[in-house]
């Protein structure tokens, strides 16, 4: 499910490798709070109205418009907004 990615190798050496999980939507999340939600106008503006919260209470989202890549891929995966 998660990605490897080198972390760093020198000359001859085997290197070192991490793991990533990936966030391929999240542009997209941008994009859909302007276009569908009207929460900003400009994709700029989404950090500006984040730093406005001092505490999001719990309330979260996970977009997942097409599957959820990490911990394991699951594209039949669905978004969700969690702690209203």
């Amino acid at each position: 499910g998660l990605l490897t990615t080198v972390a760093r190798r020198f000359d001859d050496d085997r290197g070192v490798y991490a793991l990533e999980g990936s966030v391929a939507v999240a542009g997209a999340l941008v994009a859909w709070s302007r276009d569908t939600l009207g929460l900003v106008k400009t994709p700029a503006e989404i950090e500006t109205l984040a730093r406005t919260v001092d505490d999001n209470g719990g309330c979260y989202i996970v977009p997942a418009f097409s599957g959820l890549y990490s911990p394991y891929w699951a594209t039949e995966a669905r978004g969700l907004v969690v702690g209203l």
